[in-house]
């Protein structure tokens, strides 16, 4: 099994120009810059900082789409599938990330003039 998988992604390597290793590290790395960037734009729209929402969003925005750039600079060859299935993991990320941003609690002004 262990064997069948190498030569799979040996394959993609071979056959499309893109390494999933390099791919999966990509992916992974942009986690912890996705999630910081989530937190920060829900601080910025909690205490009000438009600048804050623009700089984490750009952050966010970059997070999301990293990895495919990644095969969009390098891979040659890719199926029209791929590209529906990159396009709507990006899609479901933004709308998942836009909604939950609108669900986070808002300060409101009862709450932020308690003592």
């Amino acid at each position: 099994m262990f064997e069948y998988i190498k030569n799979w992604l040996a394959g993609i390597h071979t056959n499309y120009g893109v390494n999933p290793i390099i791919f999966s590290i990509i992916y992974l790395a942009a986690a912890p810059f996705f999630w910081f960037s989530i937190y920060k734009i829900m601080s910025g729209l909690k205490n009000r900082k438009p600048g804050q929402i623009r700089v984490f969003g750009v952050i966010l925005g970059i997070a999301i789409i990293a990895p495919f750039v990644y095969v969009a600079a390098f891979g040659r060859n890719l199926p029209v599938w791929f590209w529906l299935f990159a396009g709507a993991i990006i899609g479901y990320s933004i709308f998942s990330t836009v909604k939950k941003i609108r669900s986070s609690p808002k300060k409101t002004a009862s709450t932020s003039n308690k003592n």
